[in-house]
């Protein structure tokens, strides 16, 4: 568990009272888990957890008897108490299987999501709530990636409109994507206006509200570049999966010694949680836990992340917008390898040290995987209240010209005919998350 100086006052007086002890059993890993790493959470997390426990500790014996009733009469059901191999302390892989594969699995699932809905329905919000709810998620299919106009946007089922862009104010060595986060640059060089800066500069902007993932590593590298940090600035997620190659390959090694059956995978998984990387991470991810600890979470979710750069943005920009919140999001796709026979579906090894065969780019499979991951990450961003109603998401085609713009009736441009200036869309986008 967390050190108690570093938990709210509120949460420590309620763990002083005994609140663990009166939570279900199948509340005791998810619940433990997030105390004992507390300092490795992001503030939206933090809160969250916080804002529970505070208000179930605060209940009488019969109101929290209520709203807890249904799960408990399911793990009597289950009878979770007689598994000896269920985890209290953290979430494992043999706790799912064993809840998984109870007959009262669904129904237990669906008792847990009640209760953790009425608490958000009745919770009073713990700190300080952000001033500005206007959100932006920029999605980029960069121009390597061959576009078919007519089809491009076929997913999106007119949700939003596709939108002509006038490129004219573009650096001759700028690609639109860099002109809108980075600006134009000024007669000594230097870029200003763009909207990281606008939102880095924020009155309301903290920690983990501005997140750049990056199938690559050209977009991260030149924010980078930029020189030192300015202390004015609120610090942004910078996360590349190129720059994590060193971090990935040596995961991926270890996952590889996993042989098949649940005990080994939660010992191989247990190992994973707890084994130091700092040194394995890029400057910009080792020093701030949180960034750290989520792009470990990531890999040992299984999903793509550990294979794909592409499936990596998508599946980090889904699981920051559950995590963290951000106000401002970048997704940028990119190109990926032909998987080489044997190796990189099969195998989380590298696949260039066990196929000598040169890596070919898979233009057209990697547009066709950006295509659809790009409507991925708007669907992930709107299952949550924060960003149903007060989000602008821009997909930028930067192989057409073209974006494809989802926005509140009151964004500026959403009713614009014609090819609209780039600075023109980044000025508005400057304005809404400003």
């Amino acid at each position: 568990m967390a050190s108690a100086e570093t938990l709210p006052p509120e949460l420590q007086d309620a763990l002083r009272d005994g609140l663990l002890k009166r939570l279900p059993v199948t509340f005791l890993p998810f619940v433990n888990q997030q105390l004992r790493e507390w300092n490795n959470m992001f503030p939206y997390e933090r809160q969250s957890i916080s804002r529970f426990l505070v208000y179930v500790g605060g209940l009488s014996e019969e109101q929290r008897s209520s709203l807890f009733r249904d799960v408990v009469s399911f793990e009597g059901k289950m009878e979770v108490r007689r598994w000896a191999q269920f985890s209290t302390g953290e979430q494992t892989i043999e706790n799912a299987s064993l809840l998984a594969r109870s007959p009262y699995y669904q129904a237990w699932r669906q008792a847990v999501q009640a209760v953790f809905d009425k608490v958000e329905q009745h919770a009073s919000p713990l700190g300080a709530a952000s001033r500005n709810s206007r959100r932006l998620v920029l999605v980029v299919i960069p121009q390597p990636l061959p576009l078919d106009r007519a089809t491009v946007w076929r997913r999106w089922q007119g949700i939003g409109r596709p939108v002509k862009l006038d490129l004219a104010s573009v650096g001759k060595n700028q690609k639109p994507s860099q002109f809108l986060l980075r600006g134009a640059a000024g007669a000594d060089g230097k870029l200003s206006g763009g909207l990281l800066d606008a939102r880095l500069r924020g009155a309301d902007a903290s920690s983990a509200d501005t997140w750049i993932c990056d199938a690559g590593s050209n977009l991260v590298d030149g924010l980078l570049h930029q020189g030192p940090a300015d202390a004015g600035l609120a610090p942004a997620v910078l996360l590349s999966y190129a720059r994590l190659d060193p971090f990935r390959e040596r995961f991926a090694h270890e996952m590889n010694t996993m042989r098949k059956d649940l005990a080994d995978a939660d010992a191989v998984y247990d190992h994973l949680r707890k084994v130091e990387i700092t040194a394995w991470c890029p400057a910009e991810v080792a020093s701030d836990p949180a960034p750290r600890e989520f792009v470990r979470s990531l890999y040992l979710s299984g999903n793509g992340a550990l294979i794909y750069g592409n499936s990596f943005v998508e599946w980090a920009a889904s699981e920051a917008f559950r995590r963290a919140r951000p106000s401002f999001l970048v997704a940028h796709f990119g190109a990926r390898s032909k998987p080489k026979p044997f190796t990189s579906v099969v195998l989380f090894e590298n696949p260039d040290r066990l196929n000598p065969l040169p890596s070919v780019d898979d233009l057209a499979g990697s547009a066709v995987d950006a295509e659809m991951l790009a409507l991925y990450v708007w669907l992930a961003a709107i299952r949550y209240a924060e960003y149903q109603h007060s989000t602008v998401c821009v997909c930028l085609a930067e192989s057409l010209s073209e974006a494809y713009l989802v926005a509140p009736p009151e964004f500026g441009l959403t009713r614009d005919p014609g090819p609209v200036a780039i600075d023109r869309l980044a000025a508005a986008l400057r304005a809404w998350i400003a």
